[in-house]
């Protein structure tokens, strides 16, 4: 079934002004996104354009099913690899796991531990100014990972 276009619309208006955040369409206040659609049509055909509805919605894509979402070389050594993971019950994990040359997992240990929650929080202190965002430790990492984390669409990990 097709939601209706103001829907669909002022959704999508809505994630490309804010992104996607923590709190999904069925969480924010709806009709002010969709009045914010009507007055971008009203304002189209003024200047001259129509929105077309093509009654097409494809869903996002599926979460990654695998806990390990994303691994990357160490900047520092190469023999080691960082990666970020779904712990479930709302935590993530930056892990640090030495490879030898055989690329065979020697040693792995957690670098960081966080939730979603907490690094909108830490974002959100970074934006405002708070001198005191520089203290929180692994900050830039676990700003970089919760970005990772919604860019592959794998927030809905946490609720496994």
């Amino acid at each position: 079934m097709t939601r209706d276009l103001r829907d669909r619309a002022a959704e999508a208006m809505r994630e490309a002004r804010i992104g996607r955040t923590r709190f999904g369409w069925d969480q924010c206040d709806q009709e002010e996104w969709r009045r914010a659609f009507d007055a971008f049509v009203r304002l189209g055909k003024r200047l001259g354009f129509d929105v077309v509805d093509t009654r097409t919605e494809t869903p996002r894509p599926a979460a990654p099913s695998n806990p390990t979402i994303y691994a990357l070389a160490d900047h520092r050594d190469a023999s080691v690899e960082r990666s970020i993971r779904c712990d479930g019950a709302g935590s993530w994990s930056v892990i640090a796991t030495k490879h030898d040359s055989r690329a065979a997992s020697i040693d792995a240990k957690p670098l960081l531990t966080f939730t979603l929650a907490e690094a909108d929080l830490d974002c959100d202190r970074i934006l405002a100014g708070d001198p005191s965002a520089k203290e929180i430790k692994s900050v830039l990492t676990k700003v970089a990972a919760a970005n990772v984390i919604r860019m592959l669409n794998a927030e809905t990990m946490e609720l496994k």
